[in-house]
């Protein structure tokens, strides 16, 4: 009778338990599936911005090849990565991110040493004097710098997922050679 008595005091008491569990399941399932999302969403906006950015430098290679007196300027079309690095640490994993910084790093080091020989012109070319111009170097940052943008493109696409990141180890003794070369570092 006690027994009974006791039961029926405690029974709303684990209903209400059993459904407040089965509500946080609920809505970390429903956050998992949101996160999800999200993270798809970065990355097909971080693979576009990347082909955009690979359409330019094929752009600036055809340029290089023709000796033109100028380049395209590749910092006004990198907006996604620039407004989502904060998102990049919740929603994607530690080599994804590892490439995609490596890929916009490289933009930045390429667009440095085409600055330092050149004028940038409205935001959105370097013109220079075809004289002056280290035109095999450029061409070689712009064409690494073009494949290493399709690998990670690929890993975004979830075609390469284990593959290693390919960024050339050279760059830094590159930038240190064009930098020195350009002025902007004492000889070593």
């Amino acid at each position: 009778m006690v027994a009974d008595h006791l039961i029926a005091q405690f029974t709303p008491v684990f209903f209400m338990m059993g459904m407040i569990a089965i509500n946080h399941v609920i809505n970390n399932q429903r956050a998992d599936r949101r996160t999800a999302a999200e993270a798809l969403r970065l990355r097909a906006a971080l693979a576009a911005e990347l082909r955009a950015l690979q359409d330019i430098y094929k752009r600036n290679l055809q340029l290089i090849e023709k000796k033109a007196d100028h380049i395209l300027s590749t910092r006004s079309s990198v907006i996604v990565y620039r407004g989502s690095v904060a998102r990049l640490t919740m929603l994607l994993d530690d080599p994804l991110i590892e490439q995609i910084v490596g890929v916009f790093a490289q933009n930045e080091r390429i667009e440095m040493v085409i600055a330092a020989r050149s004028n940038f012109k409205c935001g959105l070319t370097y013109q220079f004097a075809v004289a002056e111009a280290a035109f095999e170097e450029w061409k070689t940052m712009y064409a690494e710098a073009a494949a290493d943008i399709s690998f990670v493109c690929r890993a975004l696409e979830g075609h390469d997922r284990n593959a290693p990141a390919p960024i050339s180890a050279a760059w830094p003794r590159k930038f240190d050679r064009l930098t020195r070369r350009a002025g902007l570092q004492p000889q070593a």
